[in-house]
């Protein structure tokens, strides 16, 4: 069974603000990662076609498969755990979500419907109408 992991994006205020932060990882590393302190136990079944999904302002509303997870020591000697992901920005319908610490498991059953791929060239303004519209039931 797929299982999903969700992050908060702390500092991100925006879709566009995470475009170009993982922009300018890509143009530095050529892959997108997301570096983390911890390693998820249950790493084996996130990496059957598992997604993170980003929490943007309170509000789950993007997601990008999860491409490998692999352990490794930064130059510090601290544990870490890279996440290799997918470049592509899915947005989802979003959700509203507690703050937390860290990062959660979301299950495949739980989580959001995708809506389209994300567009730094378009405005996306339609996706604040689907978060009024999901606010109000009707999505």
């Amino acid at each position: 069974m797929t299982l999903n992991i969700k992050k908060l994006c702390v500092g991100a205020d925006s879709l566009s603000d995470l475009y170009y932060r993982q922009k300018q990882i890509r143009d530095n590393l050529r892959s997108t990662v997301h570096i983390t302190r911890m390693f998820p136990k249950r790493f084996e079944e996130v990496l059957q076609g598992g997604s993170l999904y980003w929490v943007i302002k309170s509000k789950l509303c993007v997601r990008q498969e999860i491409l490998n997870i692999e352990r490794f020591i930064d130059s510090n000697g601290v544990k870490r755990c890279k996440i290799e992901l997918n470049e592509s920005l899915m947005l989802t319908v979003p959700h509203k979500e507690r703050p937390f610490q860290g990062w959660r498991y979301l299950e495949t059953k739980d989580s959001p419907q995708d809506t389209r791929i994300f567009d730094i060239i378009d405005d996306n303004s339609d996706q604040e109408m689907v978060s009024d519209l999901h606010n109000l039931g009707l999505v």
